[in-house]
C-alpha cells in the first residue's frame, strides 16, 4: 500500500462554526489549545467491522476518500447551504433528510459498509448484517479463546428471534461496533441488560434487543425508530462511543447540508495501516477523531452540534411515542482507563506526527454534550467515573473494543441508569 495520508472529508469549517462554543463558554478556550497542534491532512479511507473470520479482523481500512471529498466540493459551489439555528431543530430535518433525500447512488457513497459481502440494505439505518448468519471467530484474549458472531432472522447480534407475543418489556440497543460486540452474543451489553432486567421481573416477558452494527454512525442511529419501530419497542438506548463517532457524524451532514470538506495538511498514517491490527485499530478507535479536530478545532464544535442533535431527536422521536430514552457515553480507551492504555496511543500518535493534545477532544466534547443534553431534559449515562474505577481491563488488548468485562459493567450501569429512568 502506498502512503495513505488522512483525507479531507470529515473537517471543515463555516461561518457559523463557533454557534455551539459561544452557548458552552467553558469549551472555547480549551478547544484554542488544539490551535497549536500540528496541521494535518483529513481521513484517507473509511473504517469498518470486518467479517471476523480470523484473529484480528475486526477492524479493516478501506481508502476511497479522493471521490468523497471531490463530491463534497462539486455539493458545496452547486446549491446554497442550509442553516439550522438550533441543534434540536437540526436534529428534526436531519433525521428526514436522511429518510428522504438519499439516492441510491448517495447511499453507496456515505455508507460504503453497502458494498461488504456481509451486509445489507436496511431501511432507516441504511445498511446491516446478513440476516441467519454464524460466524467463527478465534481470539485469543476471549476466556474460551474463540467466539461466533451469530445473526438472527432479523440481522441482529442475538441468539433468538423476536416473537409473535408482544413483550412486557421491549427495549432497542443501538450503538456501533462497541455495542455489537467482540465477543458472544450472550455476552454483549444489551444481553447483560436484558439479564438483569428479566431476574427482576420474572412474571413478565422482557426482550432487548441488540440493533447496533460496526461501522455505524450518528447518521444510522437517528433512523432507528423507522427501522425497528414496528418492534413496539418500551425504550431505546443508544451507545455513542467518544472514540469516532464525534469525527464520523460529519460526512454525512457535509454531504446533505452542502458543505465543503476541510484543512488538510498531509499527515502519513501509513505506518500504522502498514503496522497491522493494532496500528489500524489505534487509527479506528481513537487517532484519526484526535488528529483529525486537532487539525480543524472548528470540525469539533460542528460535531459537538451533530451530537447534540442525534440525542435531542432520537429523545424527541421516543416522546412522541410516549417511551424513555437514555444517551450512554462510552469512553474511548485511553480516556476510560488512561494508566492502561494512554500511553500506547500516545505512542501511536507521536509515530506520525500527531500531537498527544488532540485526544483532550473526546472528552471536551462529551462533557459539552452531556451537559447540553441534561439542559434539554434528555436522560444522560456517562460511563467514564465507573470505568476510570474499575480493577481489571475493560478493552481488548487486540482491537480495542470492549471486552467482556466491559459489556458486563456498561450492562450494570446501563441497568441501574434505565431503572432510573423508567421511574421518571
Amino acid at each position: 500500500m502506498g502512503a495513505a495520508t488522512l483525507g479531507t472529508c470529515f473537517f471543515h469549517t463555516h461561518a457559523k462554526g463557533y454557534l455551539v462554543l459561544m452557548a458552552f463558554s467553558s469549551l472555547a478556550p480549551r478547544l484554542g489549545l488544539a490551535l497549536f497542534s500540528t496541521l494535518i491532512a483529513v481521513m484517507g479511507g473509511w473504517l469498518l467491522l470486518g467479517a471476523l473470520t480470523e484473529e484480528g479482523a475486526t477492524v479493516e481500512f478501506i481508502q476511497d476518500a479522493d471521490s468523497f471529498r471531490a463530491e463534497l466540493d462539486r455539493r458545496a459551489k452547486s446549491g446554497e447551504q442550509v442553516v439550522m439555528e438550533s441543534a434540536a431543530e437540526l436534529g428534526e430535518d436531519y433525521a428526514r433528510r436522511l429518510r428522504e433525500d438519499l439516492t441510491e447512488d448517495d447511499l453507496r457513497m456515505l455508507f460504503p459498509q453497502l458494498g461488504r459481502q456481509f451486509n445489507r440494505y436496511v431501511p432507516g439505518v441504511h445498511f446491516g448484517v446478513l440476516p441467519s448468519k454464524n460466524w467463527k471467530r478465534d481470539f485469543a484474549e476471549h476466556p474460551q479463546k474463540s467466539f461466533f458472531r451469530r445473526t438472527n432472522s432479523m440481522g441482529w447480534r442475538e441468539d433468538s428471534d423476536p416473537g409473535e407475543a408482544t413483550a412486557d418489556l421491549c427495549v432497542l440497543v443501538m450503538g456501533d461496533s462497541h455495542t455489537e460486540g467482540v465477543c458472544a452474543n450472550s455476552e454483549s451489553l444489551a444481553n447483560r441488560l436484558e439479564h438483569r432486567l428479566r431476574e427482576e421481573r420474572p412474571d413478565e416477558v422482557v426482550e432487548v434487543w441488540n440493533v447496533a452494527t460496526g461501522g455505524f454512525t450518528p447518521a444510522n442511529y437517528l433512523g432507528t425508530l423507522a427501522a425497528y419501530g414496528d418492534m413496539n419497542p418500551s425504550a431505546l438506548v443508544l451507545v455513542f462511543y467518544g472514540g469516532n463517532d464525534f469525527r464520523e457524524s460529519l460526512a454525512p451532514w457535509r454531504f446533505l447540508y452542502r458543505r465543503p470538506p476541510g484543512r488538510s495538511s498531509g499527515i502519513d498514517v501509513s505506518p500504522l495501516i502498514e503496522g497491522g491490527r493494532q496500528g489500524v485499530a489505534l487509527l479506528g478507535q481513537e487517532l484519526y477523531q484526535a488528529l483529525g479536530f486537532a487539525a480543524d478545532p472548528d470540525a469539533a464544535n460542528d460535531a459537538l452540534r451533530l451530537a447534540l442533535a442525534c440525542g435531542m431527536e432520537l429523545d424527541r422521536q421516543c416522546r412522541e411515542r410516549g417511551m424513555p430514552f437514555l444517551f450512554v457515553y462510552l469512553p474511548p480507551p485511553s480516556s476510560a482507563q488512561p494508566d492502561r492504555f494512554r500511553e500506547r496511543v500516545i505512542e501511536g500518535l507521536l509515530s506520525v506526527g500527531g500531537d498527544p493534545d488532540g485526544l483532550k477532544f473526546s472528552d471536551i466534547i462529551a462533557d459539552s454534550t452531556l451537559q447540553g443534553l441534561r439542559d434539554a431534559g434528555v436522560s444522560t449515562l456517562d460511563l467514564r467515573p465507573s470505568f476510570a474505577s474499575a480493577p481489571v481491563p475493560l478493552y481488548w488488548d487486540a482491537d480495542l473494543h470492549l471486552n467482556v468485562d466491559g459489556h458486563e459493567l456498561a450492562g450494570q450501569l446501563i441497568h441501574k441508569a434505565f431503572k432510573d429512568s423508567l421511574a421518571r
